[in-house]
């Protein structure tokens, strides 16, 4: 029994070591800024929910845990959101955003497969195109 033990951790500790230099790959990210909707992936793919009208269920999500992502419409590409650091919400920098455009700074990584992930550091809201579409502020009679 005592060598059936033996060799099963040899063949563990094999593997281990020719495993060893896929597990160390580090990601090199780079510094990016990027302007998108923050949504939530639950609602967003299945049922194509965004938006204002939406924001509540975001909001509820985010209190079970989902985690946020930030779309870019125009690029069409899907960022997945991170902390900047170990042991952090990823969705604290976001939460005042919910379905909403913003512009973030950050570090992006492309993951196997080609995921984009990009680690928050800084979130402000994102500017209208035409600051006349907004609420009106050129005071343009309706």
């Amino acid at each position: 029994m005592k060598a059936i033990c033996r060799v099963g951790l040899v063949a563990v500790l094999a593997l281990a070591i020719v495993a060893a230099p896929a597990w160390a790959q580090k990601l090199t990210g780079k510094p990016v800024t990027v302007t998108g909707r923050v949504v939530d992936n639950v609602c967003v793919w299945p049922a194509g929910l965004k938006g204002e009208s939406h924001r509540e269920c975001a909001i509820g999500c985010d209190k079970a845990g989902v985690r946020m992502a930030l779309l870019d419409e125009k690029a069409n590409v899907l960022y997945t959101v991170m902390a900047d650091a170990p042991f952090k919400d990823p969705n604290a920098p976001l939460r005042d955003h919910f379905e909403r455009m913003v512009t973030v700074k950050g570090t992006l990584y492309t993951a196997p497969g080609g995921q984009k992930i990009l680690a928050v550091q800084e979130v402000k809201t994102a500017q209208a195109a035409n600051p006349c579409a907004a609420k009106n502020p050129c005071g343009a009679k309706k």
